[in-house]
């Protein structure tokens, strides 16, 4: 079976079991960290995968990997996963359910990138400004690109606003090339 529709259905199935018992913002919050520790720590998928590695252990290594604060309701998820060997689909089952989740609540996932840190009352009145437009509530990571040179660059799902100043010279570098092309 696919994996992709496995994952897909095992997050819908947590939304709606998290749903149920009123735990979905604490499921999404054990999810992005979760996922977080999967990209830090590579040594956990590979150990999801070994068959060699007894389920008591594998359940022990996610549980440790999602620090103390664990619902019940994940627990009981994750003996679900471990009782029908679909532990090597955690991962991607979390990136299902983050999505699942977002779409839920009318959240829309992004990234801002600033050439400096900003504050966050800088990032919140954009923030703020930007929900208007879009109807739905935002989620940002911030990130730090001194390449950019100044400005930022707003990443909302498959849309890209980019007001860097490193962009702003570019296009007027290539206007200067193609005056000078015209000249000659």
């Amino acid at each position: 079976m696919n994996k992709g529709l496995i994952s897909v259905r095992y997050a819908k199935a947590l939304l709606e079991f998290a749903e149920s018992k009123n735990k979905q913002d604490e499921i999404y919050e054990q999810a992005k960290f979760l996922q977080d520790v999967f990209i830090n720590i590579k040594n956990l998928h590979a150990a999801l995968h070994n068959p060699l590695i007894p389920k008591a252990k594998k359940r022990e290594f996610i549980l440790t990997a999602c620090s103390d604060d664990v619902t019940d309701t994940f627990k009981t998820f994750i003996d679900l996963l471990l009782s029908n060997d679909r532990e090597d689909c955690l991962q991607s089952i979390m990136l299902q359910y983050q999505e699942q989740y977002r779409k839920s609540k009318n959240i829309i996932h992004g990234k801002l990138i600033t050439a400096v840190e900003i504050d966050d009352n800088t990032k919140n009145d954009l923030i703020k400004s930007i929900e208007l437009k879009v109807k739905g509530k935002l989620e940002v990571e911030k990130i730090v690109d001194p390449s950019i040179l100044g400005g930022f660059i707003l990443e909302l799902d498959f849309v890209q606003w980019n007001a860097s100043l490193s962009r702003q010279l570019n296009d007027i570098k290539k206007q200067y090339i193609e005056r000078n092309r015209r000249i000659v």
